[in-house]
């Protein structure tokens, strides 16, 4: 697995850290893990859609 940083507004942090703090995730790299495979997810379905519509042209 591949470490890089990323900053993120005291906004976006105070809402993670909440997260971690409710047991919604274990740790905040965590929580940005599981947002960045939701964003990939609907992505490549949007994607997907996408491509579906052309073929149908």
């Amino acid at each position: 697995m591949r470490k890089i940083s990323v900053r993120l507004t005291d906004q976006h942090y105070e809402i993670l850290e909440a997260l971690v703090t409710a047991g919604e995730y274990a740790s905040t790299s965590e929580a940005i893990r599981d947002a960045i495979r939701r964003l990939i997810a609907d992505k490549m379905e949007i994607l997907e859609r996408e491509q579906m519509r052309s073929s149908y042209r």
